[in-house]
């Protein structure tokens, strides 16, 4: 039934998708009490209708108020901001008064922002699925290199996973991936039925990221906003935000500006074309996306596999390795028990090997900013 059949307006939903948040997200203090004080206030909540289809959600009215404090860290809702004061000053009590103040004194300011910005894969975290995701693809070729193409890469952090120490933890004992030495650490517990017993991450021969808006990593507006798009409630996201971006100024990956669809078989083809020290080595094809393909519209999503097989006619091994909501991704069977439209992350891939495409696997779920991962097969 749509909203106009019910008798919901856009502003009721928008409160409810508020209240929905704040109920879902208790354990984040200053975010829950936000989005309740939202969920309650049309006046406030009402900024959120200036987004763009697609994005009128919750994290993109909270991303644009936390722009707002890091830019102006003198406004009175910045003290309630562990990512503006530091973690042992921010304020105690009840943040909503001081916040809704803010949000109304600056509700132009905020509602251009809405309607010119979307939300954007910055969660360095995710690293910590992704490191076992490609894992899990090359396990059959660990030797091969592999090319990394992220799709919805923004900066490009998660492009950089084998610089990382990424560590799966089990009863006390961390499984470790990645760079052992590296300045940044990405922390997920593993929730297997069976304990991962090894993961190891293959040589990666380029990496290259297709965003429709790619940040430039000396863009501080830009780099600012991926900022912004972290919770500030949930330790060491900001910190391992700031240490993330220092590494990737070092050596950052390429990034092309385009459709994360349309514009991936031309995206491909140039980056292997580059690969010319390469030449007459096999080379793996890794196609990664997290928290991405659902912001693409449903009927578009299956034209990804269609690319992916024809660049399986000249690449020996290409895999296609998400990490999405559940029955977001076009042919991939779902963990038993899950169903269709869970918010779960599922993590799977879909495979082409000689150019014959394998049976799609899933091999579990986890969180979708990489607290978890557990790991249920084949």
């Amino acid at each position: 039934m749509s909203e106009a059949a019910s008798g919901t307006t856009a502003l009721e939903q928008v409160q409810r998708h508020f209240a929905r948040f704040a109920q879902g997200h208790a354990h984040l203090r200053l975010y829950h009490a936000i989005c309740r004080g939202l969920a309650d206030d049309p006046d406030a909540a009402s900024l959120l209708l200036a987004a763009q289809p697609g994005q009128a959600r919750p994290v993109l009215l909270l991303a644009a108020l936390h722009d707002l404090v890091l830019r102006r860290p003198e406004l009175p809702a910045a003290r309630w901001y562990s990512s503006v004061v530091g973690r042992d000053a921010v304020a105690t009590g009840d943040p909503w008064p001081e916040v809704r103040a803010t949000i109304l004194d600056h509700a132009d300011e905020l509602r251009r922002t809405i309607a010119t910005h979307r939300t954007q894969t910055n969660e360095v975290n995710r690293a910590v699925y992704v490191a076992a995701a490609v894992s899990l693809a090359a396990r059959d070729l660990p030797d091969t290199p592999v090319v990394l193409v992220e799709l919805g890469a923004s900066a490009g952090l998660l492009l950089e996973v084998d610089r990382y120490r990424v560590e799966l933890r089990r009863q006390g004992v961390a499984l470790v991936v990645g760079d052992p030495d590296s300045a940044v650490t990405c922390h997920g517990e593993d929730r297997s039925p069976t304990p991962l017993a090894s993961l190891a991450l293959p040589p990666v021969a380029a990496r290259v990221g297709l965003d429709v808006a790619p940040i430039d990593t000396a863009d501080a507006d830009a780099i600012r906003w991926l900022e912004a798009c972290i919770w500030p409630d949930v330790p060491r996201r900001i910190e391992r935000f700031r240490a993330a971006m220092i590494l990737l100024r070092t050596d950052p990956p390429r990034l092309q500006r385009g459709d994360m669809v349309e514009d991936l078989e031309g995206t491909v083809e140039a980056t292997l074309q580059d690969l010319t020290s390469t030449e007459g080595r096999d080379l793996h094809l890794v196609v990664f996306s997290s928290w991405a393909l659902t912001y693409v519209e449903r009927a578009r999503r299956g034209f990804v596999a269609e690319v992916l097989a024809r660049c399986a006619r000249a690449v020996p091994a290409v895999s296609w390795v998400t990490a999405e909501p559940a029955g977001c991704v076009p042919g991939l069977p779902l963990p038993e028990g899950l169903p269709v439209d869970d918010d779960t992350t599922v993590l799977g891939a879909r495979r082409w090997r000689g150019g014959r495409e394998l049976a799609a696997e899933a091999w579990g779920t986890c969180h979708p900013h990489g607290e978890w991962l557990a790991v249920t097969g084949p």
